[in-house]
């Protein structure tokens, strides 16, 4: 019987089985096998493999899922992870009505060798990296593949267009008593969202003396914007700074709470380098130490005034969250109720997304700029506090070595020791600091060297003839340790 005598019913159904997608095939023919169908058992295969090859990477005999890379499984598991997620995904497909179609299925994506990338599972190379602006787990590089530890998250699927950030200003207008401290953190939040796949070089920092003022719920709603599974929550910045932090800088957020960093520690300057470059090295446990491209952007919080912040530094801008509805103020009961109705608010996933759509429209300002913070454009009280107090306190050490020294003029690299392993500061502040306290750099020759360098000068004296003299006939060497050298 051809399509022509066969009965009306019978044609229909032909006609739907050729021009049905793929997976609604399993619903229509059953089972679906290659001798009767041949162009939709194709199609389908073609189908499910692809699935596969995104599912799974190889790495040496074994294979590892995009979602649990931290455990090696067997094909034979691989085999039943992909029946559960093609039943989980297709209610209509039943094993015991598609075991030719899973044959085939498995026989290419798992067995076979070609060139089809998209139809078999691919070789890791054992990277993992945040990639937003990627759609895949897969993230080819030549011949291999790396990891896209990126989720979009599930509010951002919804079918939400209207956007709506009033919700947020009125919480900024709450914790925030400056408004310029508001107006830069929506514009950082925005930018952040806008430019997923870029980071900017400096980091929100929210201080308050009292608790419970709303800084966790500002953090809660920044994870809540970037995605739970692209954020990561620490109370200790020594797992960021320390050897396996690989995990970290594969997050979107990194939110650190209760940071609090002594002016001496070695992880203020690797936490520096994380802020601001956007390549750095990093290690995983059981992975050689590596290059990692990350863009992650950072939101700290503490209760100390961070007075361990340099005077120039351009990468904290810290925001000061203390007012009445704290914990044991004034107006704490009206604020607690305001932080209920908030994180009642942020439960709903069409409010999330309508937030995002407003920030995602939002038009930063003319000022803000995500490479750089300019700190002669910051007149907060607390950045004022922390810019005058830091220097201050780094001044007057600097002065009580120079006294204690004797000394009235001092080479360019003894400064640099004396910044770095005593000051415990970047040497690059010397040409800062040094002329506040009346000192000027020179060329000069001294020991047996026979060119010019650097040396500092105070004021009140000249350096000639690699000598120093001033008034009351003070006259000695420049380096007298380098002419005692020279003397031998």
């Amino acid at each position: 019987m051809n399509e022509m005598t066969m009965p009306t019913r019978r044609r229909r159904r032909v006609s739907a089985v050729k021009q049905a997608q793929p997976v609604q095939l399993l619903a229509m023919v059953k089972p679906l096998t290659k001798e009767d169908h041949p162009e939709q058992f194709e199609a389908l295969t073609q189908e499910l493999c692809r699935q596969i090859s995104v599912w799974f990477v190889r790495d040496n005999n074994h294979y590892r899922s995009v979602t649990n890379l931290g455990m090696a499984i067997n094909q034979t598991a691989v085999k039943r992870l992909c029946v559960h997620r093609f039943s989980k995904q297709y209610p209509d497909f039943h094993i015991e009505e598609n075991t030719e179609l899973l044959r085939a299925v498995f026989q290419r994506a798992l067995e076979e060798i070609h060139d089809d990338p998209t139809q078999t599972v691919p070789i890791w190379n054992g990277s993992t990296r945040c990639c937003p602006e990627a759609s895949q787990a897969i993230i080819r590089e030549g011949e291999m593949v790396a990891v896209n530890t990126w989720k979009p998250p599930t509010y951002r699927s919804l079918a939400v267009q209207d956007s709506d950030t009033s919700m947020l200003d009125t919480f900024l207008e709450k914790i925030f008593p400056q408004e310029v401290d508001r107006r830069v953190c929506k514009d950082w939040l925005a930018w952040c969202l806008q430019n997923e796949a870029d980071k900017p070089a400096w980091a929100l920092f929210l201080y308050s003396r009292k608790k419970g003022t709303g800084k966790s719920t500002f953090c809660h709603l920044a994870t809540r914007l970037f995605g739970q599974d692209n954020t990561i929550t620490q109370n200790s910045v020594s797992k960021l700074t320390g050897r396996f932090n690989k995990p970290l800088l594969d997050s979107k957020l990194v939110v650190s709470e209760e940071l609090n960093l002594k002016p001496d520690s070695p992880h203020g300057n690797t936490l520096k380098t994380y802020i601001t470059e956007k390549v750095t090295a990093s290690e995983g446990k059981g992975r050689e130490v590596e290059r990692v491209r990350q863009c992650c952007c950072f939101l700290f919080t503490t209760n100390h005034i961070p007075l361990w912040i340099e005077a120039d530094e351009r990468r904290y801008y810290v925001i000061d969250v203390d007012h009445s509805g704290h914990a044991s103020g004034p107006d704490a009961e009206a604020f607690g109720d305001f932080i209920g109705e908030l994180n009642r608010w942020m439960e709903n996933d069409e409010n999330i997304a309508r937030l995002y759509h407003g920030l995602m429209g939002h038009q930063v300002s003319n000022d803000f700029n995500p490479r750089s913070l300019n700190l002669s454009q910051i007149e907060t009280p607390i950045m004022k506090q922390i810019m005058t107090g830091t220097r201050e306190v780094l001044l007057d050490r600097l002065e009580e070595k120079l006294v204690a020294s004797g000394r009235f003029a001092i080479s360019q690299e003894q400064l640099a020791k004396l910044f770095v392993e005593e000051l415990k500061t970047s040497q690059n502040r010397i040409r800062h600091m040094m002329p506040e306290l009346g000192w000027h750099q020179v060329q000069a020759k001294w020991g047996a060297v026979d060119y010019r360098r650097t040396v500092w000068v105070h004021r009140d004296y000249q350096v000639a003839g690699g000598r120093v003299r001033g008034p009351d006939e003070y006259d000695e060497p420049v380096n007298p340790v380098e002419e005692e050298i020279d003397a031998l």
